[in-house]
């Protein structure tokens, strides 16, 4: 997976905990739900997605920079 690719899936990730109030022990779901997000959107442009599992440090509340 590219880094700008996991970037942004790490940002929609950590956006949509946020908006779902925070929750704890839900970030497997909330990046595979970015993922999919992201997944769509590559796969509409005409590129094969790649899956892959969230890297530790970018689950939701554990936001890096």
């Amino acid at each position: 997976m590219d880094a700008t690719r996991q970037q942004e899936i790490e940002e929609r990730a950590y956006a949509l905990w946020e908006a779902a109030g925070r929750p704890e022990g839900d970030a497997d779901r909330f990046w595979h739900e970015a993922q999919m997000e992201s997944d769509g959107a590559t796969t509409a442009a005409g590129t094969e997605p790649e899956a892959q599992d969230p890297p530790a440090a970018a689950k939701p509340g554990k936001k890096t920079k």
